[in-house]
């Protein structure tokens, strides 16, 4: 099967992890732009450049998986920072009308996130002002939003009285202003479902809450899907980085004909209390967002691991949700209202006998948890999952998890699942929850170096995080991967801080090379 694969934006988690995922399977042929073409951080993507990338690619591919950002804006930061007019935006969506005319039979799969508002003032991924006025805007969009919906309090409007006299006019025009162009384009994406072009949407939401802009914009797009009935092509839920690997999956459900086999995916998770705790960063109970998750995979949830394909293991939070460095701090009800180590032998009986097991570790945000890698290196059962994640948002794990398992169920390419387990292990467990903060408190000063400046020192700090991974990989897996060498780590900073890390990761079994990278 050929599918061609427009990225959010060019950093791994975007570009690297669904063809991470292709190497899965033997028989799927991913075409991806190369990384030059996908812009760098709020620098834009060549637009026309892609645009001609996607037309040179159709003549032999059977499904395309497009990130309408990518297409339309040129990236997902260019899509809050750009000064398009509304013409020039649904112009450029337009050859999607073009690819389906040049090659009626394609699939189209696409994605197209519903813009953020962060809750703090910071300008490393927003407009300038964001920097001083980030938190104001967050405020003004919560506040205006609740009072329309449920009323305020009387401090709450005097909270919005303030900011309505200090946050400068133009600033809040200008975001509002992008906000307005930027759901032009999800009302017309979501045309294009109706009429045939886009076969099926995905519509993510980036650090979503209860209230405010985001939520604004879902209650338009959410009706307009309803007014249209296009309930079963459109999916709304939280989300962002993992949609390129949520697609994926789905892709991989279609073959011959297009019909479309689904995987059957029983849920285990770690609490009673699991489906109904509301994860840092987004707007609903997790048991909602899992279902969602599911179906946009083209998956299917079975109630008894009998009837399934494979087992999402979920490990959460007991009831209070902390960040992965609050670990050595944990709230009591990660022990009280969770039993970990019944769920490490629910884990365990499934992954000796079937079906085969993906964990999402989402107990903490930000970061895998070091106890569960504990327990399961000690009963030896993380060399039997299918796969393993962690990172940032509850979503992007279970997204990215999700496609994971569904891409590697019943394949053979055992050495690439194992190439992709220790990968997200090395970065969404070791990286983001122990080595992370420990270069940050204990490295980057002593070279002078910070969060979001390295002083020129970018190489010397890879090379540093390269080496404390090694050093813990070994140091805390006692039991696990011990025939497997790793023969290269070599650690990239895309976006110049310390939030993430691209990998080039080569491992050695004895008397074999890994040739995946």
């Amino acid at each position: 099967m050929t599918t061609i694969y427009l990225p959010l934006d060019e950093r791994p988690c975007n570009w690297l992890y669904p063809q991470m995922l292709a190497r899965l399977q033997w028989n799927f042929d991913l075409n991806t732009p190369s990384k030059e073409l996908l812009g760098q951080k709020k620098k834009a993507a060549q637009i026309d450049v892609i645009t001609q990338w996607l037309l040179n690619q159709i003549s032999h591919t059977s499904i395309a998986i497009v990130s309408l950002e990518m297409l339309v804006y040129g990236g997902l930061l260019p899509s809050r920072l750009h000064h398009d007019s509304v013409e020039t935006l649904l112009q450029r969506l337009e050859i999607l009308r073009e690819l389906k005319v040049r090659r009626p039979n394609l699939k189209i799969l696409a994605s197209n996130l519903i813009m953020r508002t962060p809750r703090y003032s910071s300008s490393e991924e927003e407009p300038d002002y964001y920097e001083q006025w980030g938190q104001e805007i967050f405020t003004w969009g919560w506040l205006t939003d609740k009072k329309q919906r449920v009323g305020l309090t009387d401090a709450e409007q005097s909270q919005l009285a303030q900011i309505d006299k200090t946050l400068p006019v133009e600033y809040l025009t200008d975001y509002r202003d992008r906000r307005a162009k930027n759901l032009e384009v999800n009302k017309a994406a979501i045309a294009l479902v109706k009429s045939g072009v886009i076969d099926f949407l995905a519509i993510p939401q980036d650090d979503c809450a209860r209230y405010g802009f985001t939520a604004l914009d879902q209650q338009v797009i959410v009706q307009q899907i309803r007014v249209d009935r296009l309930q079963s092509k459109i999916h709304l839920y939280p989300g962002a980085d993992e949609v390129g690997c949520t697609l994926l999956a789905r892709a991989d459900g279609y073959y011959g004909d297009y019909q479309h086999q689904r995987r059957k995916v029983y849920v285990l998770y770690s609490s009673v209390c699991s489906e109904q705790i509301v994860p840092l960063y987004e707007d609903r109970p997790l048991g909602e967002s899992v279902k969602a998750h599911i179906l946009a995979a083209g998956a299917q949830m079975v109630h008894s691991p009998q009837e399934a394909d494979l087992v999402l293991a979920i490990n959460t939070a007991g009831q209070v949700m902390q960040e992965a460095w609050d670990q050595d701090k944990k709230d009591i009800t990660y022990n009280s209202y969770r039993n970990l180590n019944g769920f490490v032998e629910q884990i365990k009986k499934f992954a000796i006998e079937g079906p085969e097991v993906a964990i999402a570790d989402v107990a903490f945000a930000n970061g895998g948890e070091t106890e569960l890698i504990h327990l399961l290196d000690d009963a030896q059962i993380l060399t039997e999952i299918v796969a393993y994640g962690g990172w940032n948002t509850c979503c992007n794990t279970i997204g990215s998890i999700l496609g994971a398992a569904i891409l590697a169920a019943n394949q053979s390419n055992s050495r690439a699942i194992t190439h992709t387990v220790i990968y997200h292990l090395l970065e969404d467990w070791l990286y983001q929850a122990i080595v992370r903060q420990d270069i940050i408190h204990t490295y980057l000063p002593t070279i002078g170096a910070s969060y979001y400046d390295f002083q020129g020192h970018d190489q010397q700090v890879a090379d540093e995080i390269a080496r404390r991974l090694l050093v813990e990989f070994r140091a805390q897996l006692r039991n696990s991967f011990t025939d497997v060498e790793v023969s290269r780590l070599a650690i990239a900073l895309p976006w110049q801080r310390m939030f993430e890390i691209g990998m080039d990761l080569e491992l050695k079994w004895p008397e074999f090379r890994d040739p995946l990278f």
